[in-house]
């Protein structure tokens, strides 16, 4: 399993993803999907630099050219995501966290990707009322329904570690909530970025038993480094 792709590279899981990836010996390369060239060494300042190789591509066409940048037999990992409100509209959040979402895993089946990582959200049900969790629960619906040799899905809480990217309400939230946070329920406590992507590596690389499909609750990714 010499190469890792990642999505959503910029973000607050995905830069961990990146960093934690290319720390990795058994990885040779990252091949991170991107719309924009990157500073490697501004954006992920403790990775091992060397081993990431940005695909720039075009988003409109994210499914047909993401596809051709990927080995068969390489890992994949989904940390894209926005808000309604960096958004604009609920009609560009579903464009983001739905549409590319589905084409990049569309594209891991062309490829013959041999696992699939999506993160997603506790709470995620294509049924719900709440807008952002039916999103979520729609496109791990649809993922699913794509029958990828392996996909996982991680569904954290709320996230901690989180950069200043305008999400003051998640920020507020963390800040109010960090120091109860031993005593809640590992279900619902907020959760580390960095963690996140720890579970979602040793899934992928380190996890030994064969599926088809599974999901990483927030409680089970509280267990790793504990």
């Amino acid at each position: 399993m010499p190469t890792a792709i990642v999505l959503g590279a910029t973000g607050a899981i995905g830069q961990q993803l990146v960093t934690q990836l290319t720390q990795r010996g058994e990885v040779e390369r990252v091949i991170i999907v991107t719309r924009r060239e990157l500073d490697l060494t501004h954006e992920f300042p403790n990775a091992v630099v060397s081993k990431i190789h940005p695909a720039l591509i075009d988003f409109d066409q994210l499914e047909a050219q993401a596809a051709e940048c990927m080995p068969a037999g390489a890992v994949a990992f989904v940390a894209l995501g926005t808000t309604k409100k960096q958004a604009g509209s609920k009609e560009v959040f579903r464009r983001v966290d739905y549409g590319l979402v589905l084409a990049f895993a569309r594209a891991c089946k062309t490829a013959g990707v041999r696992r699939l990582g999506v993160v997603t959200a506790h709470g995620a049900n294509a049924h719900s009322k709440v807008f952002y969790n039916q999103v979520k629960g729609e496109v791990e619906r649809d993922i699913q329904a794509l029958e990828l040799p392996c996909v996982f899905l991680a569904r954290p809480s709320l996230l901690l570690g989180r950069p200043d990217d305008g999400r003051m309400g998640e920020k507020c939230a963390s800040a109010l909530l960090a120091p109860a946070a031993r005593v809640l329920p590992r279900s619902v406590r907020p959760i580390e970025v960095s963690r996140v992507a720890t579970a979602m590596i040793a899934e992928a690389i380190d996890g030994e038993n064969e599926y088809s499909f599974c999901v990483i609750s927030n409680a089970a990714m509280h267990q790793h480094g504990e």
